[in-house]
């Protein structure tokens, strides 16, 4: 239950209460109050009962004060010129260095350790205590100046060993646990002081500009409303200008914001008026309508919202993948399989990840229709050698060299993908190479045995997180007739292989080519293992004991029998005196 609907609800049951059941209510809540809120509970029964409340020229209510304005003058000049003199270098804190070597010798951090002798942490502390009193006593414009003074504060730092001086932000400092501070409450407190005191022409975009600070993205809109001694005022008209105001901003954030704002005000129905109205700018308005009846089961109207929002979205766009798969749900729940199938589809086109093109792999007539689609949208992909930094609602769906690579692999070109692995010539300096992802492909590609033993578990794991499919999310998988969902949070690898199995059958290749690759395997291994222990690299035995394991696995699924015992022995016997490596074969022994 949002802010809104609570206050309806309370106030409908207030409505019907006579003076006595009143006072009996507000007894029960005091009785309940617990001992840090009582005072707050107090001020507010205070406020509620006192005869001198005033108006201001708004028709406000203005609340009895209860600091003097002499008080509260002295104190802000006091605090501003504190604060003047920590921004001028007048007074800082000292900063002592050294490399930190807990992490092992070769992985050293420089750490520093701060000291606070002139107490600037403190007064900080105290200047956000006093804004935060100030707000309670109805000043806002004090309120917002102080804020405002301490979360942009600069504080030097002196290094003592003569270094450079070093500079720390407000939020930096509360890092290092020089300022007691909390984020929330302090954000909070900001935003409402600026509400109650700039006029509504200015409160969006005000408000909107203290989002830039990092403590303040994951904040919600609705919880301001639960601060303070006076009741925000024109909360229908900051919305609309709020929602607005929002629609015309770019990021994560906005998005956010502007998604919680239309479904407090205007609830489901307005998050679709409003997709609908700002698909271009905001497309994942579109997503966060169809959650929303997603919550109460309205797949019909689902499955329309997400058909409509497939036409208007860039297909371009990786969110529009979202989009597709949740439609893809909603078309399975109303036992629309073609439709569910054609999302499978647009969900790669627009998002082409490998847990998404293997779900055309889940169902034939899907693998029948789609297949060619999706790997001709493989081969239109724009490909960077890192990943192209761009909001959420704005990622375009591009891949990264590795990615173009898996995807080269689960549309069949194992040839490509033994080409790369062979641009590696080096036993040594895997690292950062294709190699170390390739030559796990190939291994379970390799494996003829639909039951997988000790060694190929492992390589499937391996390869189930490179390609992401243990963190994909709202994934549909039809196996058998059958639709299951999964967040991949528990037995991923089991899906994946099940998975991969069926798409496995889509991509044979001849025996001759198998045996070739097994040999360029063996060798590939052979050497692998030669170069670690050989040069005593003992921190990667088990991985290659691992890469001997699941060799003599794959050559037991293709009917050599016992071969994984003796290729484990056949590599103790090279290496009798290196303990370690022979410890790490023993634990793949059957």
């Amino acid at each position: 239950m949002n802010q809104k609907e609570f206050m309806q609800r309370a106030d409908e049951l207030i409505d019907k209460m006579d003076i006595d059941a009143l006072r009996n209510c507000l007894h029960q809540l005091a009785r309940m109050t617990l001992e840090n809120k009582r005072e707050s509970f107090l001020q507010l029964l205070e406020d509620c009962c006192c005869d001198d409340k005033t108006s201001d020229t708004n028709g406000r209510v203005q609340y009895r004060r209860v600091i003097s304005d002499e008080k509260v003058k002295d104190k802000l000049k006091e605090l501003k010129g504190f604060l003047t003199k920590i921004e001028d270098g007048e007074i800082c804190i000292s900063a002592h260095g050294y490399e930190d070597y807990s992490s092992g010798y070769w992985s050293s951090d420089w750490v520093w350790e701060y000291e606070d002798h002139e107490g600037i942490g403190k007064t900080l502390k105290e200047a956000v205590i006093f804004a935060h009193d100030c707000m309670n006593d109805c000043r806002y414009e004090e309120a917002v100046t102080i804020f405002d003074l301490v979360i942009n504060i600069t504080v030097f730092a002196d290094d003592e060993d003569g270094g450079d001086t070093i500079e720390l932000s407000f939020e930096e400092m509360i890092d290092e646990n020089l300022v007691d501070v909390n984020h929330r409450k302090l954000a909070l407190d900001i935003l409402y002081s600026n509400y109650q005191l700039h006029p509504i022409s200015q409160r969006a975009s005000v408000l909107f500009s203290y989002f830039s600070y990092p403590y303040f993205k994951e904040l919600h809109m609705e919880d301001v409303l639960s601060v303070g001694r006076e009741e925000l005022k024109d909360i229908n008209l900051f919305l609309q200008s709020w929602i607005e105001y929002l629609m015309h901003q770019s990021g994560e954030v906005a998005a956010r914001l502007l998604k919680e704002a239309i479904l407090y005000y205007k609830g489901a129905e307005g998050l679709l008026d409003m997709a609908r109205k700002g698909y271009k700018e905001h497309p994942s308005i579109y997503l966060s309508a169809l959650l929303e009846y997603e919550k109460t089961h309205d797949y019909e109207t689902m499955k329309e919202i997400g058909t409509e929002a497939l036409e208007k979205i860039d297909k371009d766009l990786k969110i529009r993948g979202e989009v597709a798969i949740k439609t893809a749900q909603a078309a399975y729940y109303t036992r629309d399989n073609e439709t569910m199938k054609k999302c499978w589809y647009e969900a790669f086109f627009s998002d082409s990840t490998v847990p998404n093109y293997l779900r055309l792999f889940c169902d034939r007539e899907a693998t029948q229709e789609y297949k060619d689609l999706a790997e001709r949208r493989i081969n239109e992909l724009q490909i960077y050698k890192q990943y192209y930094n761009a909001a959420y609602e704005d990622k375009k769906n591009n891949a990264t060299d590795y990615e173009y690579k898996y995807l080269c692999f689960f549309s069949g070109h194992i040839d490509k993908i033994h080409h790369w692995c062979r641009e590696q010539k080096n036993s040594l300096g895997w690292s950062g190479h294709f190699i170390r992802y390739g030559l796990d492909l190939m291994i379970l590609y390799l494996y003829a045995d639909s039951q997988l033993k000790k060694a190929g578990k492992h390589i499937l794991e391996r390869v189930s997180r490179s390609v992401g499919f243990d963190e994909s999310k709202n994934l549909v998988f039809m196996k058998e007739n059958a639709v299951f969902e999964s967040d991949m949070s528990a037995s991923s690898e089991n899906i994946f292989w099940d998975v991969f199995c069926l798409w496995k059958l889509n991509y044979s290749i001849s025996i001759d080519e198998i045996n070739r690759y097994v040999d360029w395997l063996e060798s590939v291994i052979n050497r692998r293992v030669d170069g670690i222990v050989g040069g005593k690299y003992r921190r990667k035995y088990n991985d290659v004991a691992l890469l001997v394991a699941v060799l003599g696995e794959v050559k037991e699924s293709m009917g050599v029998k016992m071969a994984k015992s003796i290729i484990i022995k056949e590599y103790m016997n090279r290496y009798p005196r290196h303990n370690a490596f022979r410890g790490a074969l023993k634990e793949y022994m059957d």
